[in-house]
């Protein structure tokens, strides 16, 4: 018989959750005397439950705070969400921490909370048949078996070494034609972030555990924090199609995006080799995309070792031209972007020298770089190039942005100015004028005046009219609007006074200077 809690702070719902099923004649029992969170957990550790039926605004811990404890110390916890229309944010985290469902408070009715409670018995029944069947599955000759053999080839790649021709532990599968394949969980780092490094390890060992069930023959070994190495026999030569098959109905089951790269090896000999090539299939996923399968070729393998770093030799001298003319940034990313594309060098290779052009981008900028260790793990985390270029205007944004911090002191004439200056980075497309700043930071305009050039080294309008050029090159070289209106989304009444500025600023009318860029755009494509 299956035991069902029901919590809500409102007796007469709570009650009338109750009254609505026969539950002995649906082999559940239920109760209904919690009123908050911390009167369920209490019960729940002290009497064995199923499923629960919660609330989610109570008092003391609500309904969310109850589901992410419950389920944290009893996993196969079924829930079942009671809300109104109001709590909708709430109920999509309650269902995003693992909510079987959810029902209306307004329109709840027997039949509505009888189906969901079914399909909650359904979810428990394939558990426990699964638990069982793994259960027997790992107690079998063959499991422990399997195992060794894993051993054997977890210990050849840590050590890398190149078996002998045979081996006592190889099954007779290795001599003929396997496949090698690589896999990574996708989004690792979010999967790590949400539900922590613990969960993610027991998901690749589910995973593993699933392999060794559906697959007859073949091993699988976990090689880092989010992949794992499988082998297993190529009986039939449609590896490629029956290992889409396998990697479709992963995904479907746990619910989760793998990337997969594999080659075709033969012998015992080859297992290193089967190992490396198709980590490096994998590496693919960087340059065309997550989710995919990817095979390595031929033609492709041994570039990893062959490939020396190339950023002594790139010339860069465009990339920082782009960044000390004051250019939007992006240019500068697309420009990085091109170099990449062509697949001269690894994802590692490529993320180390983006981590050397935001050094570089400091440096120019006179940036201390106080946040450059956050922001190189940033970059050393992407998953892909459109990932790695995305993050990279990101920072480089932060870098170049209007804000001035170095100035001449930090004392109560720095805080004003600061203050000014940040009030100046949000407005500055729009009227300002300096007794306009003055006011907001409650200073007499002509001692404003004064303080800011001591403070930025510069005038006032001077500054302004630096912002408004900046922001006008980035909607020249981003967008195809009139000249008349980006002047105005950058600030300038006057589109005659834009364009004589703009050029004075330049050297370029708006006209050349978005000619240019465009020009540029098309030699990078």
């Amino acid at each position: 018989m299956y035991r069902v809690l029901i919590v809500d702070d409102e007796p007469i719902i709570s009650s009338g959750i109750h009254a609505f099923i026969d539950w002995e004649k649906e082999e559940m029992s239920a109760e209904h005397g919690c009123a908050n969170g911390e009167e369920a957990l209490a019960a729940l550790e002290t009497r064995h439950f199923d499923i629960l039926i919660t609330d989610i605004k109570m008092p003391l811990l609500n309904g969310i705070q109850l589901i992410r404890q419950a389920l944290a110390l009893y996993p196969l916890l079924k829930v079942i969400l009671i809300s109104n229309y109001s709590d909708f944010e709430y109920v999509k985290e309650g269902l995003k921490l693992g909510a079987v469902d959810y029902l209306l408070k307004l329109t709840l009715n027997r039949d509505d909370l009888l189906a969901v409670l079914k399909r909650c018995i359904s979810m428990i029944e394939e558990e426990r048949r699964k638990d069982y069947e793994l259960f027997h599955f790992r107690e079998g000759a063959l499991y422990r078996e399997r195992k060794s053999v894993e051993q054997e080839i977890k210990r050849l790649i840590a050590q890398e070494q190149f078996p002998l021709s045979s081996a006592d532990w190889a099954p007779g599968w290795l001599e003929e034609r396997y496949i090698c394949a690589y896999l990574m969980l996708d989004g690792a780092e979010e999967w790590i972030e949400n539900h922590g490094y613990l969960y993610v390890q027991m998901l690749l060992e589910d995973l593993q555990e699933s392999f060794y069930l559906k697959v007859s023959e073949g091993a699988a070994m976990l090689v880092s924090e989010n992949s794992m190495f499988l082998l297993f026999p190529d009986h039939d030569g449609e590896e490629e199609k029956r290992l889409l098959q396998w990697k479709q109905s992963l995904e479907t089951e746990w619910g989760i995006s793998t990337s997969v790269g594999f080659v075709i090896e033969q012998g015992i000999c080859s297992i290193l080799h089967g190992f490396f090539s198709s980590r490096s299939a994998c590496q693919k996923r960087f340059f065309e995309g997550i989710g995919g399968l990817y095979r390595m070729n031929g033609s492709e393998e041994g570039n990893e070792q062959s490939l020396t770093d190339l950023e002594g030799q790139r010339d860069w001298t465009p990339f920082y031209e782009i960044i000390r003319n004051g250019d939007p940034v992006s240019i500068a990313a697309d420009f990085a972007l091109e170099q990449w594309k062509r697949g001269e060098q690894t994802p590692d290779q490529v993320k180390h020298e983006a981590c050397y052009l935001i050094s570089r981008v400091h440096e120019l900028h006179e940036d201390t770089g106080s946040l450059l260790p956050e922001q190189l793990d940033l970059l050393q985390r992407a998953e892909t190039l459109e990932q790695l270029v995305s993050d990279l205007i990101g920072l480089m944004e932060e870098i170049v942005k209007p804000v001035i911090s170095n100035l001449t002191n930090s004392g109560y004439g720095g805080q004003m100015i600061i203050k000014a200056l940040k009030y100046i980075a949000d407005h500055y497309t729009e009227n300002l004028t300096l007794q306009s700043v003055a006011d907001i930071v409650h200073l007499n305009k002509s001692y404003f005046s004064l303080l800011f050039k001591k403070q930025t080294g510069r005038n006032f309008i001077d500054y302004i009219i630096e912002l408004r050029i900046r922001e006008a090159k980035r909607l020249l070289a981003q967008s195809e609007s009139r000249i008349y209106d980006v002047a105005g989304a950058a600030g300038f009444n006057d589109v005659k006074y834009f364009s004589r500025m703009f050029k004075k600023a330049t050297g370029l009318t708006p006209v050349e200077y978005r000619d240019k860029h465009r020009a540029a755009g098309s030699q990078f494509n």
